[in-house]
C-alpha cells in the first residue's frame, strides 16, 4: 500500500511537471545552461523594422523575460520613447508566474506618458511611454509587445539583444523589411551570423537570428561594441527628413545633407558684428584673435539643449542666440563660426560622438551615429577644435569629451571625415609633491601640491566649478586610497594656459603614517599617490583591450625625519618598462630628509589580447613598487 501511493505521488508530481512545461513560459522549460550565472533569460525576442515609404518606417517589437532574482528586477519595466517624428501605436503587457501562468495584464491605464526631457534641456519634444510589473515571487516572466511608427527614415534601428552581462538569451530574431527592388546597409558585429534576404513580390526581407546564447564574460577595458555581444547596426542607403531628401552611401553624401540643413544660419546683427570687429582690432596673430571670439563666446552664452522636432538636426539661426544669449550644442558652434567668420576666420561645422570613454564612430559604415556639434578652425599648420558648450575650457581644448575620435566636417563639398586632437602623456600630467615631516612615534603630517593638466585637471576642475566646499572635501577624502588621514585644509587655483591647468593644495595629518616594532619605523614614502587597483586577471582574454588616456604622474616626496631618526635600510632604485609604458622609483637621504621620486608614463592605445597578461603583470609590478618600505631606526 505504502509503495502505491508512493508510486501515485510521484505520477502526480511527474503530470504537474508536464502540465507547467507546457506552459510556453514556464521556468522549468529553461536549459540550465542557460540560467546558470543569469539574472534574467531572454526567452524570446523579435523585432521587425519595416520601411513603408521614403518618409514612414513602422518597428514592431516582442519579447518575452524570464527574471530570475532581483538582479533582473529592471526587465519588468518598458519604455518606449517617441516625439514630434514618431508615435508609439501600440502597447501590450502580460505578467506569468513560475509556472508560466498569467498573473496580470496591462491596463490602459497602467501606461505612462511622460516627458523625456534631459537635465539640461530646456526645450525638447521627446517623450517616453512607461509601463512596468511589480512581483515578489521569483522568478517570473514578463511579455511585452509594442509598435512605433516613425515619420522619418533617416536612422535604422541598431540590433544587440544580450547587452547585459547577466542576461542569457534563448531565441531572438531581428528583420528589417524593405520595398522590392531596395538594398539594406548593414555592418555585423562580434561573430553574428549572416542575414538571411528573401525577396518577395512587395518587399525584401533581411533576417538575423540568434539561439541559446549563455551569459557573455564581459572583459575590461574592451572596445564599447566587443561587450555589446553578436548584433548589427543598420542604415538607409537614402532617407527623407521632414520632406528632404539625402543620400548617406558615404560620410561625403551625409555631410552634404547637414550642410545644406545648416547652410546660411550664420547671419548676425550688425551691431554684434561691429563688436566682434572692434574686440580684434589691431590683432594680426589669427591665434589670439580665435582666442578672442572664443572667450567671448564662453562669456556671454550659456548652453541649453534644444531638441525640437527637425531641431536635432538643424541649429537655431545665429541672430537667436544673439538675442537669447544660450542655445545648444549645434546653435554654439554656428553662433561662433558666424563671428569667426566676421572676423574673416573660416571655420566648419564638425559632428562627433560625446563623453569620456564612449564608443567612437564605426568610420567604415556612413551613418548618423552622431551626438554633439563642436568647431573647426583650419589654419595654415594647424587646426584649432572649439567645444562651444564649456564655459571654461581654454580655446582648442577639447579633452575625453571629444578627443581622440572621428569627427565629420560638414562643408560645401560634403563630409569629411577627420581626427580630433589626441593628447601625449606630456599633456596629462599630475605632478605632485609632498612636504611631509614624521615623528618618533610614526605619526606625520604632510603638506601636498598637485599641479593637474589635460585631461588629469578635467575632474578637479568640475568640481572646483559644481561642487560646495563640503563636497569637495568629500571628493577629496575619496581620492586618496590612505588607511587614516585627516583633512587640514584645501585649495584650488586655476591657472590659464593652452591645457586645462588646476593647483591643488591640501594640508593633511596622517597618524600611524609609520608603523613601529620595537625601536624601528617602517615607512611606506608613497603614502598619497600609490596605485594599488589591478585590472582583472583572465586565464584566456578574447578581446582586444583598450588604455583611453596618455598620462604622465610624477612624485617627490620630502620626508623631513624627527631628530634621532636615521635610515638603517632603503631600497635600491626600481625600473620598469613595457609597451604600455614605464615607472620608476628611487629614494635617497640628504641630511634628515628622505627624497623619494617617482615617475610613472601610460601609453594609451589599442592592445592585443594575448598581450593583456603583461599588462596585468606591469600593473601588478607597480603596484609592489608602490608600497616599498624603508627601515628607519631611533
Amino acid at each position: 500500500m505504502k509503495n502505491k501511493q508512493v508510486i501515485g505521488l510521484a505520477a502526480c508530481w511527474l503530470i504537474s511537471l508536464a502540465s507547467r512545461a507546457g506552459e510556453p513560459f514556464s521556468v522549468v522549460t529553461i536549459p540550465a545552461e542557460l540560467s546558470a550565472g543569469a539574472s534574467a533569460v531572454m526567452r524570446i525576442h523579435e523585432h521587425t523594422f519595416k520601411v513603408k515609404t521614403p518618409s514612414e518606417a513602422t518597428e514592431t517589437v516582442h519579447y518575452a523575460v524570464t527574471i530570475l532574482n532581483q538582479e533582473g528586477k529592471s526587465y519588468a519595466k518598458l519604455e518606449v520613447p517617441y516625439s514630434k517624428l514618431s508615435k508609439v501605436s501600440s502597447i501590450e503587457g502580460t505578467l506569468f508566474n513560475a509556472e508560466g501562468k498569467t498573473v496580470r495584464r496591462l491596463k490602459r491605464g497602467d501606461i505612462q506618458d511622460l516627458s523625456a526631457i534631459s537635465d539640461v534641456s530646456l526645450f525638447e519634444d521627446n517623450r517616453v511611454k512607461s509601463a512596468g510589473f511589480t512581483y515578489a515571487d521569483y522568478p517570473f516572466t514578463v511579455e511585452f509587445r509594442y509598435e512605433v511608427t516613425t515619420y522619418s527614415t533617416m536612422t535604422y534601428p541598431a540590433w544587440f539583444p544580450q547587452t547585459d552581462e547577466k542576461l542569457a538569451l534563448e531565441s531572438a530574431t531581428f528583420q528589417v523589411l524593405l520595398p522590392a527592388g531596395q538594398s539594406l546597409r548593414y555592418k555585423i558585429l562580434n561573430r553574428l551570423p549572416a542575414p538571411e534576404v528573401v525577396d518577395g513580390p512587395t518587399e525584401r526581407a533581411y533576417r538575423w537570428q540568434l539561439k541559446r546564447q549563455k551569459v557573455a564574460d564581459y572583459e575590461a577595458y574592451a572596445p564599447y561594441y566587443t561587450n555589446l555581444g553578436p548584433g548589427v547596426v543598420t542604415a538607409p542607403k537614402e532617407f527623407e527628413l521632414e520632406a528632404r531628401k539625402g543620400q548617406m552611401n558615404t560620410w561625403q553624401d551625409l555631410g552634404r545633407f547637414l550642410y545644406q540643413l545648416n547652410d546660411g544660419r550664420d547671419q548676425l546683427p550688425e551691431p554684434l558684428r561691429r563688436q566682434a570687429l572692434e574686440l580684434v582690432a589691431g590683432e594680426t596673430d589669427v591665434r589670439t584673435k580665435i582666442q578672442k571670439i572664443y572667450g567671448f563666446v564662453q562669456q556671454h552664452t550659456r548652453y541649453v539643449s534644444i531638441q525640437l522636432g527637425i531641431g536635432g538636426w538643424q541649429t537655431f539661426p545665429a541672430s537667436v542666440v544673439a538675442e537669447k544669449g544660450y542655445g545648444d550644442c549645434k546653435a554654439l558652434s554656428n553662433y561662433t563660426g558666424a563671428l569667426l567668420k566676421t572676423v574673416g576666420i573660416p571655420s566648419s561645422l564638425a559632428l562627433v560622438v560625446a563623453g569620456r570613454n564612449t564608443a567612437d564612430v564605426l568610420p567604415d559604415f556612413p551613418s548618423s551615429q552622431f551626438n554633439h556639434m563642436i568647431l573647426c578652425v583650419p589654419l595654415a599648420k594647424d587646426t584649432v577644435w572649439l567645444e562651444c558648450t564649456n564655459p571654461y575650457v581654454p580655446a582648442g581644448y577639447v579633452g575625453s569629451f571629444t578627443g581622440n575620435r572621428h569627427a565629420l566636417l560638414l562643408t560645401p563639398e560634403g563630409g569629411k571625415l577627420v581626427r580630433t586632437p589626441s593628447y601625449r602623456p606630456e599633456d596629462n600630467q599630475q605632478n605632485r609633491s609632498v612636504r611631509l615631516r614624521l615623528d618618533a612615534s610614526g605619526n606625520a603630517t604632510a603638506d601636498v601640491r598637485t599641479t593637474y593638466t589635460g585631461i588629469q585637471a578635467e575632474a578637479i576642475e568640475s568640481v572646483m566649478y559644481t561642487a560646495s566646499p563640503d563636497d569637495q572635501r568629500q571628493w577629496l577624502y575619496e581620492q586618496f586610497r590612505i588607511p587614516n588621514f585627516t583633512i587640514s585644509s584645501f585649495s584650488f587655483q586655476e591657472q590659464k594656459h593652452t591645457l586645462p591647468t588646476v593647483i591643488e593644495q591640501i594640508a593633511i595629518q596622517l597618524p600611524t603614517c609609520a608603523t613601529r616594532t620595537g625601536n624601528r619605523l617602517f615607512f611606506v614614502p608613497n603614502q598619497v599617490s600609490s596605485d594599488q587597483i589591478l585590472p582583472i586577471q583572465y586565464d584566456q582574454r578574447t578581446s582586444a583591450f583598450r588604455l583611453p588616456s596618455s598620462y604622465l604622474d610624477s612624485d617627490t616626496v620630502f620626508c623631513q625625519l624627527a631628530p634621532g631618526l636615521g635610515v638603517e635600510h632603503g631600497f635600491e632604485p626600481v625600473l620598469l618598462t613595457s609597451r604600455f609604458g614605464r615607472y620608476q622609483a628611487s629614494v635617497q637621504m640628504e641630511g634628515n630628509t628622505v627624497k623619494y621620486i617617482r615617475r610613472l608614463v601610460i601609453e594609451a592605445g589599442l592592445y592585443a589580447p594575448e598581450t593583456y597578461a603583461e599588462y596585468v603583470d606591469f600593473r601588478r609590478k607597480i603596484a609592489k613598487a608602490d608600497r616599498m618600505q624603508i627601515l628607519l631606526k631611533n
